[in-house]
């Protein structure tokens, strides 16, 4: 046995894992989740499927080639603990795990054959500052593990923070967002790029960040994947 490994199952002996949900000791240091909260994340399957929750939001707004979502997110679920822990317990790790799984299930859609990259929404400065990370780039990156693309993190910029989306009505999501984006770096023309993000609400940020990019990329073609879709 190696020591790291000594030292690693030591470690669990004293401090051993637990779900993000129930609190209860997992199996492996590695797991978000016990066996019993992991059966409550059944992964939906408008992947599967040209015209879903996803495409349905964006439709008139935001021209994508495809577009699909992991999980339902709903409030009191094993889904909105592990996006919490995600945006507000320093758990990056989340992001990655559950982006490289979803990656893993998207390798089979046809759509996604051609796609170069990928394209975290970005967040205002101070609070990647405050956080330490982005929560939608730690998804991006997931998701490129799996399906072996790069992810471009500063193809798109935040302009301005007006407070958090989450206590806003459809309308005032709205107005937060608009002209808060603008392109950053890169040349993707002709392309064919990935926006990502944690979860569809409204579909207003990923309409005005989506936006930009073709606005800005002649040719672009665009397809969104997020961690979750809110239940209407």
């Amino acid at each position: 046995m190696a020591v790291t490994d000594w030292f690693r199952g030591l470690g669990s002996l004293f401090f051993p894992n637990v779900c993000l949900h129930c609190q209860v000791a997992t199996a492996r240091a590695s797991d978000l989740l016990c066996v019993g909260c992991e059966a409550q994340l059944p992964m939906t399957d408008n992947w599967r499927l040209p015209e879903n929750d996803v495409t349905d939001r964006l439709a008139g707004r935001l021209p994508i080639v495809y577009g699909a979502s992991a999980y339902t997110f709903r409030e009191g679920t094993v889904c909105q603990q592990l996006i919490h822990a995600l945006k507000y317990h320093h758990r990056p790790d989340v992001g990655r795990q559950l982006g490289q799984r979803f990656g893993e299930v998207l390798r089979q859609v046809p759509a996604l054959t051609d796609v170069t990259g990928l394209v975290p929404v970005p967040i205002y400065d101070r609070r990647r500052h405050e956080r330490g990370y982005n929560q939608a780039e730690a998804i991006a990156e997931g998701l490129g593990e799996a399906l072996g693309k790069p992810t471009y993190a500063d193809a798109l910029r935040r302009r301005s923070f007006q407070g958090s989306q989450t206590k806003r009505s459809k309308l005032e999501r709205l107005e937060n967002v608009q002209d808060s984006f603008a392109a950053g770096r890169g040349d993707f023309r002709q392309d064919h790029l990935v926006l990502v993000d944690d979860v569809l609400t409204t579909g207003a940020t990923l309409d005005f960040c989506g936006n930009v990019l073709l606005s800005r990329h002649p040719g672009l073609r665009l397809s969104v994947l997020t961690l979750a879709v809110a239940e209407r």
